[in-house]
């Protein structure tokens, strides 16, 4: 990757640049060494293709006002959503919202705020002040770009994730809930396979369903439940599958409550247009492995109950263990919507040694 610096998106994004040789240049001495500084430490960012050349040497004016601009807005792109690598992932798909760039670039030339405007484009949060503080003592170049990378990603998340949030780390095999910026819960989780990988996206817990129904994704029933309701509907009826036909004929088949349940007994909603929820399992043998990749897609924490209780508040818990000793369905509102981010994070600072701990490129997602 070649440095950036006369990069064609000022006009990307609409920039209008001087209106003349007439016009006062739009850039000051001191806001050109502003911009220089800030260019100078895109790389503490983990942004290293970004030139340090020095602007104090231009002349202001319309020519250095362009070359100023470019660069400016290229960073702050950078800075606000992520780079390129996560721009052209598909699997990504969590909403960073929008920024009008012109208008911020034009703000911070007319308050001369340079320096504290792209600051404010910065994520916020201690989790990536602490990665980027791992930067500078990488010692191999694989790892400094994989921390680089790690870094791209968390600028490509919302600025304000919550108060209270829950945090899945699809490389890490962990579920976090996170209150005031403290993590207050960990949980080990099952994620998908590498050939149904789940994807990095953003949703809201609603509610804990107890003893839920398994609605059977389409590509389960024809991959295996379909043929075992076919060649063995014995079978099939007493692991708890009810099949039905739709109005086209197409095998429907969704999966009573009970021991067998692909769910387990606790689900947490989060409806999401990726068909991915968080929920137990009757494989629990599963989680004391270190590699954890075997669902579907969706995501099966280790301690559902625990998780549950955490959502919907303690005075719950009683209705909770009422549920899972009746067997009845039931699904409980949590007093407040929970966001929901579940993300593909290879790399995070350790919490006790402050240094870089690096997570399994599962999907192979870092190249």
């Amino acid at each position: 990757m070649g440095m950036r610096l006369f990069t064609p998106i000022g006009v990307a994004l609409g920039l209008v640049l001087g209106a003349g040789a007439e016009a006062a240049p739009r850039w000051s001495g001191s806001d050109l060494a502003a911009l220089q500084d800030v260019v100078a430490g895109a790389q503490a960012e983990g942004l290293a293709d970004y030139d340090s050349q020095s602007f104090l040497t231009f002349t202001p004016g319309d020519v250095t006002d362009s070359v100023a601009d470019t660069t400016a807005l290229s960073l702050a792109r950078d800075y606000f959503e992520g780079s390129d690598h996560v721009r052209a992932d598909r699997s990504w798909h969590i909403d960073r919202g929008s920024l009008d760039y012109e208008a911020w670039l034009n703000d911070a030339l007319s308050h001369h705020s340079v320096r504290a405007s792209f600051q404010s484009l910065l994520p916020q949060t201690t989790r990536y002040a602490a990665l980027r503080r791992t930067l500078p003592g990488c010692a191999k170049p694989v790892e400094c770009s994989r921390i680089a990378l790690n870094l791209d990603r968390l600028r490509a998340l919302p600025r304000e994730l919550g108060t209270r949030y829950v945090w899945v780390d699809v490389p890490a095999y962990r579920l976090d809930v996170v209150e005031n910026g403290r993590t207050v819960a960990s949980h080990r989780v099952i994620v998908g396979k590498p050939g149904s990988q789940t994807p990095s996206f953003q949703a809201k817990a609603t509610g804990v369903t107890i003893n839920p129904w398994w609605n059977v994704p389409c590509s389960i029933v024809d991959e295996s439940v379909g043929k075992l309701i076919a060649i063995n509907p014995q079978e099939a009826a007493r692991r708890g599958y009810v099949a039905t036909r739709d109005a086209k004929g197409k095998l429907v088949v969704r999966q009573k409550p009970g021991p067998d349940n692909a769910l387990g007994q606790i689900k947490i909603e989060m409806p999401n247009p990726y068909d991915v929820y968080i929920h137990d399992t009757p494989s629990r043998d599963l989680f004391s492995r270190s590699a954890r990749a075997f669902s579907h897609g969706c995501i099966r924490t280790e301690d559902p109950k625990s998780l549950a209780v955490t959502l919907l508040g303690e005075t719950a818990e009683t209705t909770v263990n009422l549920l899972l000793a009746t067997g009845v369905s039931r699904t409980l509102k949590l007093p407040q919507s929970v966001p929901v981010y579940v993300v593909y994070v290879t790399a995070e600072a350790d919490e006790g040694t402050g240094r870089a701990l690096f997570h399994p490129d599962i999907y192979k997602r870092d190249r």
